[in-house]
């Protein structure tokens, strides 16, 4: 197993720091908004260094391998694994202690290759022991999402969950994602909803709080396809906290996007 450790250094935007929208109301024609500005990457990656030690025991509390599997068989994911056939690649971005990736690996019939990066250094020591544990082969190497390590169209499916709403411009890394996926393959995305658990995520880490049409929103002006999205149950009383969305990359250039829902969801996109 290769683990990959090196100095990640912050990206900054040209356009200078950006903020996170907290909540708006609107009053008449006013709009009282509150935005606030996300924690500083050297900040965030203190802040899971610091909470490495104890993030596999809160990632058992929510049960998150239980959690993703429902979302995981419905993306197509399996499929397109299959397809690939034993050189299939599996990209977990911020891989934090390995939770989806074991899960991934929980429902396919035949061990393939992951790979994991994450900004802290500390996560992906734990991620380490955490995915031997599971019997599974991973290289994991520290990275940032928005400049991912890896050649343009190398992996059949790139994953990351609760990543995407810590970043004050989502599009940009769902944009790098997209660079190293193959045509044809799955995109799966999980992100923090807007409930009352989300809602104390979302002041704590200062992170996106993601509705369904927001989420689709930012896959569909990425060109994908097959859009899909479905609300994911976490253990602990935490309920319907986070949402999973999952798209294709089109084959043969930007198409327009196909959305499906789930038979249950009450939500509608328009």
């Amino acid at each position: 197993m290769k683990l990959n450790m090196q100095t990640v250094r912050p990206l900054q935007s040209p356009l200078g720091p950006k903020t996170i929208p907290m909540t708006s109301h609107w009053f008449g024609s006013w709009e009282v908004a509150i935005n606030r500005r996300p924690h500083a990457q050297q900040d965030l990656t203190r802040r899971y260094d610091a909470a490495s030690e104890s993030w596999a025991q809160t990632s058992r509390r929510f049960q998150l391998e239980t959690a993703y599997r429902t979302p995981l068989l419905a993306c197509g994911a399996v499929s397109v694994l299959a397809d690939a056939g034993p050189d299939a690649r599996v990209l977990d971005c911020g891989i934090g202690t390995g939770s989806l990736s074991i899960a991934l690996s929980n429902i396919l019939p035949d061990p393939i290759l992951y790979h994991g990066i994450d900004v802290s250094r500390e996560m992906l020591v734990t991620a380490d022991a955490e995915v031997r544990r599971a019997g599974m082969s991973a290289q994991l190497e520290q990275a940032d999402i928005l400049s991912i390590p890896y050649a343009d169209q190398y992996f059949d499916v790139v994953m990351a969950a609760h990543v995407l709403e810590h970043l004050p411009e989502p599009q940009r890394a769902l944009t790098e994602m997209i660079r190293v996926l193959k045509p044809g393959g799955v995109l799966f995305v999980c992100m923090t909803r807007r409930s009352v658990f989300g809602t104390f995520i979302q002041l704590r880490w200062r992170t996106w709080a993601v509705s369904e049409q927001q989420g689709v929103t930012w896959l569909r002006d990425c060109h994908l396809e097959n859009i899909g999205f479905q609300p994911v149950s976490l253990g602990s009383c935490a309920g319907q906290a986070s949402v999973a969305f999952w798209a294709q990359k089109p084959v043969e250039g930007p198409g327009r996007a196909q959305i499906s829902y789930p038979a249950t969801h009450e939500d509608r996109v328009p």
